[in-house]
């Protein structure tokens, strides 16, 4: 069953991200150019979590190994496996997730 989590946009750190859960996993959340973007805070690679990871040019790179994300698709840029995503728009003051 579809699920929809509202976070306030003053939630997010002040770089833009955060973390919220959804049915005991961990979702990161990124505002990148007023885009949100909400994946699983887990790297297929080993689970680090990708909030700690660097945001540039629409990617995410794990801080741990280097793993790269497409931010738009999860497809894996540099690495094997992609990344769970979620779809996430901004309404009024809040992100919205479907989870």
């Amino acid at each position: 069953m579809e699920r929809r989590i509202r976070l306030p946009l003053s939630a997010l750190e002040p770089d833009g991200r955060t973390v919220t859960r959804a049915d005991g996993r961990e979702i990161a959340i990124f505002l990148v150019d007023g885009v949100p973007h909400a994946v699983a805070n887990a790297c297929p690679h080993e689970g680090n979590p990708l909030v700690l990871g660097e945001l540039a040019a629409g990617a995410l790179t794990c801080a741990f190994h280097q793993w790269r994300f497409d931010l738009a698709t999860g497809a894996c840029l540099h690495g094997d496996r992609p990344v769970m995503r979620y779809p996430a728009a901004v309404e009024g003051d809040q992100i919205v997730i479907e989870t």
